[in-house]
């Protein structure tokens, strides 16, 4: 996942320059088989590869769920290959308005962004992106790490298709930008709680409202954004 290597580093405030060891990130090609033939490569980070995999099938509309799956193997972490039952091909790209009626306390969002920033890989070289699928009741989370925001995405939804957990019941906290496009994928999978440390974008708002799902952004130190369906919130309620 990340080597030792050696650098030089320079204070402009002290005039000096010293020899250091920082730990980097390692990205690397992950070549993806189905049913036996070259489907695609990803440029990834070589942890939760099956789960990448399981993803980047589900938003290509190859699979919906665990049950399309007939094997999966990564025996090298840098091939999975994938046997899909027969006529397993679904229309994954189709958004749908999210209609649940649990609520989460924001503490338990603040106890989620807390997981998310020890995330291991993240902590050692900085160079990784971070993503958490929690249960709203708490009992139940999966922390996924990448170098590209899109894979970390991916691995999250091919981790909750693995587990057979029901998207609907959980919160995705991400350490990036809600940008549109990821916004789109999440809403693609039904997640109906969708949080981050960082900004937003107004498209990814207008999307978040449009399809009944919850968007905060800017969570951190006892703080956030609700930009959008705020009474999945238990405290939107006493404000």
């Amino acid at each position: 996942m990340f080597s030792d290597m050696n650098y030089f580093r320079f204070s402009a405030k002290e005039r000096t320059c010293s020899r250091k060891v920082d730990q980097v990130a390692h990205e690397k090609d992950v070549a993806i088989y189905v049913n036996r033939s070259y489907y695609t490569s990803l440029r990834a980070t070589l942890n939760d590869t099956k789960e990448l995999a399981v993803g980047h099938l589900f938003f290509h509309g190859m699979i919906k769920s665990h049950d399309n799956i007939e094997h999966i193997e990564n025996e090298d972490k840098a091939i999975v290959k994938v046997e899909l039952k027969p006529s397993s091909s679904c229309q994954n790209n189709v958004l749908e308005y999210i209609d649940v009626s649990w609520t989460v306390s924001a503490d338990a969002i603040y106890g989620g962004i807390a997981l998310l920033q020890e995330a291991p890989l993240y902590r050692k070289t900085g160079a990784f992106h971070v993503a958490i699928l929690m249960h709203h009741k708490g009992y139940k989370y999966f922390l996924l790490e990448d170098i590209a925001r899109h894979n970390v995405i991916e691995k999250a939804i091919g981790k909750a298709i693995l587990e057979g957990i029901e998207r609907e019941e959980y919160i995705l906290l991400f350490s990036g930008r809600l940008m549109h496009e990821l916004v789109r994928k999440i809403l693609i999978a039904k997640i109906p709680i969708i949080g981050g440390i960082s900004a937003t974008t107004c498209e990814a708002i207008d999307l978040a409202q449009k399809y009944g799902a919850t968007l905060i952004g800017f969570i951190r130190e006892g703080r956030m954004n609700i930009y959008t369906h705020p009474a999945r919130i238990v405290e939107f309620f006493q404000c």
